[in-house]
């Protein structure tokens, strides 16, 4: 049987974290420099917390020539910390089973988002993809490997409305001349 944890259980990292993070800013503060200013609310993610129901379609075989698809049902659930310079992230499948989550980090100085994938199977906090929005639209690009051949991959997150988000996986293996798109999830807000 797997240990299931929930972002309630997760509070003595978030406690670590923010520690951290504090500390990083007093030293910042007591350099004698002002700390640039956190996420706008143009180019953060302070939009995701809470709920969500999410409606998945994932590509069978990537990277395959094939289009086939499934589609499942799961849920989300997003906490926004430091200001909107942290936004975690749990994903479960229909049944409410946790099978991976994310952490995003601002770096106030570069105005760019660092994403990091946490799966379940294995706990590990993934190399980071790093992006920023423009408009409504975030994009994540970063090198990967898929079957020992190096390919990109893409991330897109849009706000389409206070209540609806879209997030879209994508890989290339030509240097990003060309996507396949391979996940699509459609987030929607569970109203309190």
């Amino acid at each position: 049987m797997h240990n299931h944890r929930s972002l309630k259980d997760h509070s003595l990292f978030a406690l670590v974290l923010l520690t951290a993070l504090t500390l990083m800013s007093t030293a910042h503060a007591q350099a004698g420099k002002p700390l640039p200013p956190g996420p706008t609310d143009a180019e953060g993610f302070a939009f995701l917390s809470g709920d969500w129901r999410v409606q998945h379609q994932k590509l069978k075989e990537p990277l395959s020539g094939k289009t086939e698809w499934m589609e499942f049902e799961g849920k989300a659930r997003f906490i926004t910390l430091l200001d909107g310079l942290v936004s975690v992230e749990e994903l479960s499948d229909g049944k409410g089973q946790p099978y991976g989550g994310a952490m995003r980090t601002f770096n106030r100085e570069t105005r760019r988002w660092s994403d990091r994938w946490v799966p379940m199977f294995s706990g590990v906090l993934q190399d980071p993809v790093e992006g920023r929005f423009e408009g409504t639209v975030a994009t994540f690009t970063s090198p990967d490997s898929f079957n020992g051949e190096p390919i990109l991959v893409r991330g897109t997150w849009q706000r389409l409305s206070k209540t609806e988000v879209s997030w879209q996986q994508a890989a290339s293996r030509d240097n990003g001349k060309t996507w396949e798109i391979n996940w699509k999830m459609l987030f929607l807000k569970v109203m309190p």
